[in-house]
């Protein structure tokens, strides 16, 4: 059973390497309806987008796309559902529901199984969005590890840039390369871009990372809409992200070993 687990982690490694690329996790603490609009907008723009949500559980309904969830990751665990009769055609988008509990009980088969389900189902598409559940709710992160490509949202308060430089220092201290892109809200163009220089400043001297400005999200539904137009168009124009195998390592290290938490893939970062 070794021997096949390993040897099911390297197929793993060889065609994540191939797609990890178009893997985008969005991070914030009240991101949820932020990413389906950004995923949205990315539909819009004629992508084939998949919206992995590790927030949303069964019987919960989405509180911006208006989808009630019948199943979850937790199916395709248990061997009760396949991850193409899990998602949710909703809005021009595909959304797959990642809240799971009792998944540290699986077995290291099925949570391989369950990987190499989704590669397969996140091969169809042309972006793979990964909403990154709240903190209070995670005691890590999970899909967003084989996320080469990490938007953080940040709040313009003190403690919001606190939160945001954490959120930065927890992510990059797991292995693999990253690329950060900050975008800020509660603030306007003029006081973020300052926000931004001295939070980049701290994380070129302490964490050895540059991170991106990637614009202001209005508090204004419309305006804010319209900024994640152009934050889908802008992600169009990113680079594609070489191989790395540590990134892979890591992630599958906190899949298989993840003990201790009501979400799947997430463990404690130390």
């Amino acid at each position: 059973m070794a021997r096949a687990a390993i040897d099911q982690a390297e197929g793993l490694r060889r065609m994540f390497a191939a797609d990890a690329a178009h893997m985008v996790a969005l991070l914030g603490d009240d991101g949820q309806d932020i990413s389906a609009a950004l995923a949205v907008a990315l539909a819009g723009q004629g992508k084939k987008v998949l919206l992995l949500d590790e927030q949303l559980c069964v019987g919960e309904p989405h509180p911006l796309l208006a989808a009630l969830v019948c199943h979850d990751i937790g199916a395709a665990l248990r061997n009760e559902k396949s991850l193409q009769e899990i998602v949710l055609p909703v809005a021009g988008i595909t959304l797959l529901p990642a809240g799971v509990t009792g998944v540290t009980h699986a077995a290291t088969s099925a949570r391989i199984h369950l990987l190499t389900a989704f590669h397969a189902l996140a091969g169809r598409f042309d972006v793979v969005l990964i909403h990154v559940a709240p903190v209070a709710q995670r005691r890590g992160f999970g899909f967003a590890l084989a996320a080469p490509e990490v938007i953080v949202l940040c709040n313009g308060s003190s403690s919001g840039i606190t939160t945001t430089y954490g959120h930065i220092k927890m992510m990059a201290s797991a292995a693999g390369g990253r690329h950060f892109h900050l975008m800020f809200r509660g603030v306007d163009d003029f006081l973020a871009k300052i926000l931004f220089r001295n939070l980049a400043g701290v994380c070129r001297q302490h964490l050895k990372l540059m991170p991106d400005f990637a614009g202001v999200l209005p508090m204004e539904r419309l305006d804010a809409a319209d900024a994640l137009e152009v934050l889908a168009a802008d992600m169009a124009n990113w680079p594609l992200s070489e191989r790395d195998d540590s990134r892979f390592e890591a992630f599958m290290r906190r899949l298989l070993n993840a003990t201790g938490s009501r979400r799947p893939m997430v463990a404690t970062e130390h």
